[in-house]
């Protein structure tokens, strides 16, 4: 479904480009909602942030502004510039956070970073674990 100006869908299933300027481009049950925002396949997947990126994987979600999330399972980057690099049940909720991988694990202070590993959390400025 298209319904975004300027919006586009070039494959896959049931997928939704609502998102002006949104892209998604395959997979399944997918969804670029955010202005500028894009999934490249998987499934379940959304981009919600304005100029955010999933690039693949299940079940993830990118909402933040410029966020994003590089596959894996179930992983969020919720804040502006966040970006999770894959693993599953990871987020990245501060600005500028970042999580490289692992499961479980979350980077919650501004440019705070998670390397990989299971439950970890750095709540911290400028935190790495």
């Amino acid at each position: 479904t298209i319904s975004g100006p300027y919006s586009v869908v070039t494959g896959g299933y049931l997928n939704t480009a609502s998102g002006p300027v949104s892209s998604v481009s395959g997979g399944s049950n997918n969804e670029a909602s955010g202005e500028a925002s894009s999934v490249s396949g998987g499934g379940y997947n959304t981009a919600s942030g304005s100029a955010s990126a999933v690039n693949g994987g299940y079940t993830n979600e990118a909402s933040g502004i410029t966020s994003a999330v590089n596959g894996g399972l179930n992983n969020t980057a919720m804040q502006f510039d966040s970006t999770v690099n894959g693993g599953y049940d990871n987020v990245a909720a501060g600005s500028g956070s970042a999580v490289s991988g692992g499961r479980y694990n979350a980077a919650i202070g501004p440019m705070s970073t998670v390397i990989g590993g299971k439950d970890k959390i750095t709540s911290r400025d400028y935190g790495v674990v």
